[in-house]
């Protein structure tokens, strides 16, 4: 008898021993590799929190959203390469891949994205300063605008008062 662990014993004519265990290890492979993208994905996410800030419901809802889009995710993948059958070393393997790829880029994606918003911003204020400059002169117009009109307004007054007060002796001249 032969050994289990003798060189023969997994060749079978150059074919896998057991034909079962390669559908086995496909699905093992996609549920890695579907933790490392549903993590890959929920970075995408932060990175998108880094550049547009939202209010904290709109976060959460994102969360949700995301968690929802996620285990629709896993679970379609799971039921596409194992007919729906939730395997536990599927999920392992979900899990596995998940840690795997936490350890391994250890928020990387995010410190790169708030390196870069950082140096996007600058460049963008550099871009943007004609134009708040230009807008800035236009509010200032706008206020020297507004005054001139104000003392305009005034001065009209002004000159209607004396305007009436010239009539009123007039008249009163007249009577006399």
């Amino acid at each position: 008898m032969e050994s289990p662990f003798s060189p023969g014993c997994f060749d079978n004519g150059g074919k896998p021993v057991n034909d079962a265990l390669i559908p086995e290890l496909e699905l093992l492979a996609f549920s890695f590799l579907s933790g490392a993208i549903c993590f890959f994905v929920y970075d995408l996410l932060l990175v998108l929190r880094i550049f547009f800030r939202p209010v904290w419901l709109l976060e959460k809802t994102e969360d949700i959203l995301y968690w929802l889009a996620a285990s629709f995710f896993v679970f379609s993948v799971i039921y596409i390469k194992n007919s729906g059958v939730i395997r536990a070393y599927s999920i392992a393997g979900m899990l596995v891949g998940m840690l795997l790829y936490r350890a391994v880029m250890r928020d990387r994606l995010t410190a790169f994205a708030v390196k870069k918003s950082n140096s996007i911003k600058k460049w963008f204020s550099k871009k943007a300063e004609p134009i708040r400059k230009k807008k800035l002169e236009l509010q200032t117009k706008r206020r020297q605008s507004k005054i001139e009109k104000k003392e305009q307004k005034k001065a009209r007054k002004e000159r209607r008062k004396k305007k009436r007060e010239r009539r009123k002796c007039r008249e009163k001249e007249k009577k006399e």
